[in-house]
């Protein structure tokens, strides 16, 4: 049996923001009931409060979907990824790859699915400021494998992953590109310029992606390309 926070979750999940009056006519339940559940989401960080129309008393608050709770409550698992990769394989022609060198083909591919999968975030993401971006692709890259942390940097924001997916699966063949898959997904998600730098003082594998602010204007995230 589903529990009322996962349908609370999956509701947000569908249709965005909802009021409590909104969340209890769906799911046929007291105000003061769903109330209860949303209070606990919201203590369990999955959910977060903000305002609908004008501020002040009559203003009517409504709850969303945490970058949290976008990865923990509909993780994409590592698995799910590979099976992208090796369907991304089948979608190239011969013409694509004729000429290529093996980590050129390799890199074709990877920068292939990361277009792919930045797609699918991207109409969720529209109008997300830079940090809540950089919160929520965090969490979809612990979400698929990794071990990912992100904080701010004097210039704008970093994310560190120490368990990267595909740095485990491309290591041996593309020595220096390996962190290529996330760089270029995190570009396209961010709609900014992302950089990959050394871990300082690091013993273990690490990727680290820079982002930094500018004070040009933000680029339109996931631009799609004709394929």
């Amino acid at each position: 049996m589903v529990s009322t926070k996962a349908e609370i979750l999956a509701l947000l999940k569908r249709n965005g923001g909802h009021s409590i009056v909104e969340l209890a006519e769906a799911l046929h339940l007291a105000s003061i009931t769903v109330r209860q559940h949303v209070t606990h989401l919201q203590r369990d960080g999955l959910v977060v409060r903000e305002q609908r129309g004008l501020p002040g008393p009559r203003g009517q608050y409504v709850f969303r979907l945490t970058a949290k709770a976008h990865a923990a409550a509909f993780p994409r698992r590592s698995d799910r990824l590979v099976e992208l990769l090796v369907r991304e394989v089948g979608f190239l022609s011969g013409e694509e790859l004729a000429g290529l060198s093996s980590r050129e083909k390799t890199l074709l591919i990877v920068r292939r699915l990361a277009q792919r999968v930045a797609e699918e975030y991207a109409p969720l993401l529209q109008g997300w400021p830079l940090q809540e971006r950089v919160v929520f692709v965090t969490e979809v890259m612990h979400a698929d494998g990794g071990f990912a942390e992100w904080g701010t940097t004097d210039a704008g924001f970093e994310i560190r992953d120490f368990n990267c997916l595909f740095h485990r699966l491309l290591e041996e063949e593309t020595t220096g590109d390996v962190c290529e898959w996330h760089r270029s997904f995190l570009s396209q998600v961010l709609g900014a310029d992302v950089r990959v730098r050394p871990c300082p003082d690091q013993t273990t594998r690490c990727c680290r992606y820079v982002i930094e602010l500018t004070t040009e204007p933000a680029r339109t995230p996931v631009a799609s390309e004709t394929r």
